[in-house]
Protein backbone atom coordinates (compact mmCIF):
# COMPACT_ATOMS: atom_id res chain seq x y z
CA UNK A 1 0.00 0.00 0.00
CA UNK A 2 1.55 3.10 -0.65
CA UNK A 3 2.62 5.70 2.00
CA UNK A 4 0.52 8.60 2.42
CA UNK A 5 1.94 12.32 3.40
CA UNK A 6 2.26 13.21 6.80
CA UNK A 7 0.31 16.22 7.92
CA UNK A 8 2.63 17.74 10.42
CA UNK A 9 5.21 20.19 9.66
CA UNK A 10 8.97 18.78 10.28
CA UNK A 11 11.67 21.50 11.30
CA UNK A 12 14.88 21.45 13.36
CA UNK A 13 15.03 22.41 16.97
CA UNK A 14 17.79 25.35 17.10
CA UNK A 15 18.87 28.04 19.57
CA UNK A 16 17.20 31.13 19.18
CA UNK A 17 18.98 34.51 19.74
CA UNK A 18 17.99 38.27 20.28
CA UNK A 19 19.54 38.78 16.86
CA UNK A 20 17.77 36.17 15.53
CA UNK A 21 14.50 37.06 16.80
CA UNK A 22 15.20 40.71 15.48
CA UNK A 23 16.07 39.33 11.80
CA UNK A 24 12.20 37.79 11.55
CA UNK A 25 11.06 41.84 11.27
CA UNK A 26 9.97 42.36 7.85
CA UNK A 27 10.42 38.88 6.66
CA UNK A 28 7.45 37.64 4.96
CA UNK A 29 4.95 36.21 7.28
CA UNK A 30 2.36 33.52 6.95
CA UNK A 31 -0.13 32.99 10.11
CA UNK A 32 -2.48 29.11 9.24
CA UNK A 33 -4.40 28.06 12.39
CA UNK A 34 -4.15 24.26 12.08
CA UNK A 35 -7.38 22.87 12.83
CA UNK A 36 -9.54 19.80 11.33
CA UNK A 37 -10.32 21.82 8.68
CA UNK A 38 -6.98 22.69 7.20
CA UNK A 39 -5.51 19.30 7.82
CA UNK A 40 -8.13 17.81 6.11
CA UNK A 41 -7.74 20.03 2.63
CA UNK A 42 -3.78 19.66 3.02
CA UNK A 43 -4.26 15.79 3.04
CA UNK A 44 -6.64 16.37 -0.10
CA UNK A 45 -3.86 18.57 -2.04
CA UNK A 46 -1.70 15.85 -1.54
CA UNK A 47 -4.27 13.16 -2.49
CA UNK A 48 -4.01 15.30 -5.98
CA UNK A 49 -0.68 14.64 -6.24
CA UNK A 50 0.06 12.67 -10.11
CA UNK A 51 1.29 9.19 -8.29
CA UNK A 52 -2.09 8.95 -6.38
CA UNK A 53 -4.47 10.58 -9.43
CA UNK A 54 -2.82 7.35 -10.96
CA UNK A 55 -2.87 5.04 -8.29
CA UNK A 56 -6.64 5.75 -8.06
CA UNK A 57 -6.73 5.52 -11.59
CA UNK A 58 -5.71 1.91 -11.70
CA UNK A 59 -7.75 0.67 -8.91
CA UNK A 60 -10.87 1.93 -10.38
CA UNK A 61 -9.85 0.22 -13.85
CA UNK A 62 -9.45 -2.91 -11.56
CA UNK A 63 -12.28 -2.77 -9.44
CA UNK A 64 -14.38 -2.03 -13.14
CA UNK A 65 -12.96 -4.95 -14.97
CA UNK A 66 -13.58 -7.11 -11.72
CA UNK A 67 -17.14 -6.41 -11.50
CA UNK A 68 -17.62 -7.11 -15.25
CA UNK A 69 -15.80 -10.24 -14.87
CA UNK A 70 -18.87 -10.81 -12.18
CA UNK A 71 -21.70 -9.70 -14.14
CA UNK A 72 -20.17 -11.96 -16.89
CA UNK A 73 -19.76 -15.04 -14.75
CA UNK A 74 -23.35 -14.79 -13.36
CA UNK A 75 -24.70 -14.37 -16.66
CA UNK A 76 -23.22 -17.25 -17.97
CA UNK A 77 -23.67 -19.15 -15.20
CA UNK A 78 -20.04 -19.70 -14.89
CA UNK A 79 -20.13 -20.53 -11.01
CA UNK A 80 -17.20 -21.67 -9.11
CA UNK A 81 -13.71 -21.06 -9.48
CA UNK A 82 -13.95 -18.21 -11.81
CA UNK A 83 -16.78 -16.33 -9.82
CA UNK A 84 -15.36 -16.52 -6.99
CA UNK A 85 -11.57 -14.79 -8.08
CA UNK A 86 -13.28 -12.18 -9.99
CA UNK A 87 -15.51 -11.30 -6.27
CA UNK A 88 -11.97 -11.72 -4.31
CA UNK A 89 -10.43 -9.32 -6.84
CA UNK A 90 -13.71 -7.40 -6.31
CA UNK A 91 -13.61 -6.77 -2.81
CA UNK A 92 -9.92 -6.31 -2.77
CA UNK A 93 -9.98 -3.06 -5.26
CA UNK A 94 -12.69 -1.68 -2.71
CA UNK A 95 -11.15 -2.51 0.29
CA UNK A 96 -7.71 -0.80 -1.70
CA UNK A 97 -9.53 2.74 -2.58
CA UNK A 98 -11.79 2.73 0.43
CA UNK A 99 -8.08 2.47 2.64
CA UNK A 100 -6.18 4.39 0.88
CA UNK A 101 -7.88 7.30 -0.49
CA UNK A 102 -10.46 7.68 2.84
CA UNK A 103 -10.11 5.70 6.09
CA UNK A 104 -6.26 6.41 5.94
CA UNK A 105 -6.75 10.10 5.36
CA UNK A 106 -9.67 10.88 7.78
CA UNK A 107 -7.38 8.49 10.85
CA UNK A 108 -4.03 10.35 9.71
CA UNK A 109 -5.81 13.97 10.59
CA UNK A 110 -7.67 12.47 13.47
CA UNK A 111 -4.05 11.60 15.04
CA UNK A 112 -2.36 14.60 14.14
CA UNK A 113 -5.21 16.81 15.84
CA UNK A 114 -4.76 14.19 18.73
CA UNK A 115 -0.66 14.95 18.98
CA UNK A 116 -1.42 18.85 18.47
CA UNK A 117 -3.40 18.34 21.52
CA UNK A 118 -1.33 16.55 24.00
CA UNK A 119 1.86 18.53 22.64
CA UNK A 120 0.68 21.91 21.92
CA UNK A 121 -3.07 22.13 24.06
CA UNK A 122 -4.83 22.85 21.22
CA UNK A 123 -6.51 21.10 18.46
CA UNK A 124 -6.38 24.70 16.02
CA UNK A 125 -3.16 25.71 16.62
CA UNK A 126 -1.77 29.19 15.23
CA UNK A 127 1.24 28.17 13.31
CA UNK A 128 3.64 31.26 12.15
CA UNK A 129 6.30 30.42 9.42
CA UNK A 130 8.93 33.06 8.33
CA UNK A 131 10.68 33.00 5.06
CA UNK A 132 14.20 34.41 6.19
CA UNK A 133 16.58 34.55 3.65
CA UNK A 134 18.85 31.96 4.99
CA UNK A 135 15.85 29.62 5.96
CA UNK A 136 12.52 28.88 7.15
CA UNK A 137 11.54 29.69 10.77
CA UNK A 138 8.57 28.28 12.75
CA UNK A 139 7.04 29.25 15.63
CA UNK A 140 4.03 27.09 17.25
CA UNK A 141 1.37 28.58 19.03
CA UNK A 142 2.40 30.48 22.26
CA UNK A 143 5.88 29.08 21.97
CA UNK A 144 9.26 31.32 22.47
CA UNK A 145 10.75 28.93 20.74
CA UNK A 146 11.76 29.05 17.03
CA UNK A 147 12.50 26.16 14.47
CA UNK A 148 14.12 26.05 11.24
CA UNK A 149 13.82 24.55 7.88
CA UNK A 150 15.58 24.83 5.12
CA UNK A 151 14.93 25.80 1.60
CA UNK A 152 16.46 22.75 0.12
CA UNK A 153 13.82 20.50 2.12
CA UNK A 154 11.06 21.77 0.37
CA UNK A 155 10.09 19.16 -2.75
CA UNK A 156 6.91 20.43 -3.78
CA UNK A 157 4.09 23.34 -3.58
CA UNK A 158 0.31 22.91 -4.35
CA UNK A 159 -2.69 25.19 -3.67
CA UNK A 160 -6.25 24.19 -2.87
CA UNK A 161 -8.93 27.10 -2.56
CA UNK A 162 -7.43 28.32 0.89
CA UNK A 163 -4.35 26.61 1.21
CA UNK A 164 -1.20 26.85 -0.64
CA UNK A 165 0.99 23.06 0.65
CA UNK A 166 4.18 22.85 1.26
CA UNK A 167 5.27 19.00 1.02
CA UNK A 168 9.31 18.00 2.42
CA UNK A 169 11.44 15.83 1.14
CA UNK A 170 9.90 13.51 4.52
CA UNK A 171 6.86 13.78 2.89
CA UNK A 172 5.80 16.08 6.04
CA UNK A 173 2.73 18.91 4.98
CA UNK A 174 3.17 22.30 5.87
CA UNK A 175 -0.28 24.65 4.83
CA UNK A 176 -0.23 27.69 4.91
CA UNK A 177 -3.48 30.21 4.77
CA UNK A 178 -3.65 32.53 1.61
CA UNK A 179 -5.16 35.08 3.44
CA UNK A 180 -2.46 35.07 6.68
CA UNK A 181 0.35 36.61 4.59
CA UNK A 182 2.02 39.26 6.04
CA UNK A 183 5.16 41.76 4.43
CA UNK A 184 3.56 40.38 1.15
CA UNK A 185 1.63 37.84 -0.37
CA UNK A 186 1.20 34.23 -2.31
CA UNK A 187 3.15 35.77 -5.36
CA UNK A 188 6.20 37.23 -3.22
CA UNK A 189 6.13 33.50 -1.54
CA UNK A 190 6.37 31.98 -5.15
CA UNK A 191 9.21 34.47 -6.22
CA UNK A 192 10.96 33.51 -3.03
CA UNK A 193 10.91 29.55 -3.60
CA UNK A 194 11.73 30.05 -6.71
CA UNK A 195 15.13 31.51 -6.15
CA UNK A 196 15.68 29.81 -2.60
CA UNK A 197 14.07 26.37 -3.81
CA UNK A 198 14.21 26.14 -7.62
CA UNK A 199 14.50 21.73 -6.66
CA UNK A 200 10.45 22.24 -5.56
CA UNK A 201 7.93 21.89 -7.97
CA UNK A 202 4.99 24.16 -7.86
CA UNK A 203 2.01 23.40 -8.93
CA UNK A 204 -0.36 26.47 -8.66
CA UNK A 205 -4.07 25.95 -9.29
Amino acid sequence: MAELPIVAPGYEEENETAEAEEALSGCLMNLCVIDKAVLTEAMGAALRRPFFRILRAVDLIVAAAALGLVIWAIASKQAGSTLVQACFLLAAAVFFYAQQFHLYPRRAVKNQLLRQALDEGSTALENRLWFMEENVANRRGESDELRHMSYQKIKRVSETDRLIVLTTRSRSLIPLDKSGFENGGPEELYRLLRRKAPQAKIEKK
